[in-house]
């Protein structure tokens, strides 16, 4: 069926305005500071072959992986023969097509006149799912089972009944149930709001319009990236990047990305990577996907839409049992260590193809920290998840952005102020750390210092941070950016330095964490900088006179 270009950009962006809908239902009845302020969460609108045909504006390392998940379950688990009228299908395996267990997704099918024409789906980053650790995040972890609960597809939802005695299985392994089911329960409450959005559209325009436009809309996503492949020079081009270490041994972990443009194709083969560990440092297939989508879509074409189409040019090949395709049991919840590894890498590799289009690395990790304590009136204690970012990476005309979340993150800040009503934490340092961003044509932009007061009476700290020995590095000249830092009592008599993979540390009333972000890569040689901007910098506490002297050979007032 032939749809004609106005309907099919009306419909088209009409799913798009579902999406949007769905994730906005969400923001307003989620529950924990993860999905509620954070914004740590994700909706899509798919075909009945589990493809991703409009998404949402939010979590781009999500892309495509609900769509693997989905495909999954209608492969191996629950056909869509089986799938009825007021099911909800709940998953979060990241060996069926997950990415880490905290992320939970949930499908629902939109019936219309008893036919089957469409399914919707959420993702969602949630507070705590169980394990070794408060917030699911055991640093310490060597197999997948001690990460938390593990929920394969399942019917959450069957014929529009709830399955109580799912709920009161998922309550039962989780630190805080009324939070993390409060959150589940805005999850399907979005999936409803999603299935009225599209039955809404078949009303007015026919389910045949439907298909034809979704059909489309892929058609017309992978004609345009294929468009833009063949505008680039064909050829092999490598990249290779460094993650710190697992947290458990003190070795550096490499990633290896070859990119090969041909005929309109992108092949990025990850053959040489190191392999997989016996530590919550892995990734899995999923994971991997969606950073290598991200990385050539950001970097070639961000305005192409991203749904199942614009992936069919990119071919991977992630050879099973490394870090990029994890083989079970291994532990997953600190994937993103590889997957923002992953990206810088691709970077590296298509500076070579699209100097213009590309930043030097940004802070290049998910600054994950978890502060938990014992108090509260219920007594199950409270549990503080946050990811602090650090500096973008410096661009062929621009600075890079200070304290940004960039890359595969697109996280919101939260609040100070609602984190000191809600948690006995108070902030006592939230500011840059000068000359952190590296210099060049173009300076790297700026971690920041954040300084937390722990106040109840006995708590502890988890991290999952990564790049403070392997800094972010400079393109083309461009210096690199600040490593990052984690400090106990900072401004006390005997600060301690920790690790960025810190497990259970102990806090008492009184101690603060200072936790110190990675500053973005310089882009360009720091002698074509000019002296402006060098004086701004100045001006503005972002570069010290010594710097200045060191880096740049400017030796003048900041005014």
């Amino acid at each position: 069926m032939r749809v004609d270009p106005v309907t099919f950009e009306v419909v088209n962006n009409a799913l798009v305005g579902v999406t949007e809908q769905m994730a906005a239902t969400i923001l307003r009845t989620s529950y924990s500071t993860v999905i509620r302020e954070m914004l740590d969460y994700s909706t899509a609108v798919f075909d009945l072959d589990g493809r991703i045909i409009a998404q949402s504006c939010r979590i781009p390392i999500h892309l495509n992986s609900m769509s693997r998940s989905l495909r999954t379950t209608l492969d191996e688990s629950i056909p869509i023969g089986e799938w009825e009228e007021g099911d909800i299908i709940v998953t979060n395996d990241p060996y069926k097509g997950g990415q880490h267990l905290p992320d939970i997704q949930t499908f629902l099918p939109v019936f219309h006149d008893e036919t089957l024409v469409a399914i919707c789906g959420t993702l969602g980053h949630h507070l705590d799912v169980g394990g070794m650790r408060p917030g699911s995040y055991a640093g310490e972890a060597v197999e997948i089972y001690q990460e938390g609960l593990r929920i394969p597809p399942i019917k959450l939802f069957e014929r529009g009944k709830l399955n109580e005695r799912l709920f009161d299985l998922i309550g039962c392994n989780i630190r805080l149930p009324d939070i993390t089911i409060g959150d589940l329960r805005s999850q399907t409450a979005a999936l409803e709001i999603g299935r009225d959005g599209v039955i809404e559209l078949i009303d007015r325009y026919g389910a045949d319009t439907l298909r034809a436009c979704m059909d489309e809309a892929t058609k017309a996503s992978e004609a345009r990236l294929r468009a833009k492949i063949r505008e680039l020079p064909e050829g092999r081009y490598q990249g290779t990047y460094f993650v710190d270490d697992d947290g458990v041994v003190d070795e550096p972990i490499r990633i290896v990305t070859t990119l090969t443009i041909e005929d309109g194709s992108v092949h990025v083969d990850f053959t040489g990577t190191d392999p997989q560990r016996r530590s919550p440092i892995n990734a899995t297939l999923s994971s991997c996907e969606s950073a290598t989508y991200f990385a050539v879509l950001a970097i070639l074409d961000p305005t192409i839409p991203a749904n199942y189409g614009v992936y069919k040019p990119i071919r991977i090949t992630a050879p099973e049992g490394t870090v990029v395709n994890a083989l079970p049991p291994a532990p997953v919840v600190g994937r993103n260590a590889i997957t923002h590894t992953i990206v810088n890498a691709l970077t590296i590799a298509l500076s070579e193809v699209v100097p213009e289009r590309i930043t030097a690395a940004y802070y290049g990790m998910s600054n994950v920290y978890i502060l938990s304590g014992d108090s509260g009136a219920d007594g199950r204690g409270w549990i503080f998840f946050d990811i602090e970012v650090g500096g973008g990476g410096g661009r062929p005309a621009k600075d890079g952005l200070d304290c940004y979340s960039q890359g595969i993150h697109n996280l919101a800040n939260t609040p100070i102020e609602m984190v000191e009503t809600t948690y006995p934490l108070r902030f006592t340092r939230y500011e840059f750390i000068p000359d952190s961003g590296g210099a060049g044509r173009s300076r790297g932009g700026l971690g920041v210092r954040r300084d937390i007061q722990f106040l109840d009476e006995h708590g502890a700290l988890d991290t999952q941070f990564d790049k403070f020995k392997v800094p972010p590095f400079g393109l083309f000249g461009g210096g690199e950016g600040a490593t990052g830092r984690l400090v106990l009592n900072p401004d006390g008599p005997e600060p301690r330095e920790l690790a960025s993979k810190t497990v259970a540390l102990e806090l008492r009333r009184g101690d603060v964490v200072s936790m110190w972000t990675q500053g973005g890569g310089g882009y360009g040689a720091p002698a074509e900088r000019n002296a402006a901007a060098i004086v701004r910098d100045m001006r503005e506490g972002k570069l010290s006179a010594q710097a200045a002297r060191e880096h740049y050979g400017y030796d003048g007032a900041a005014d």
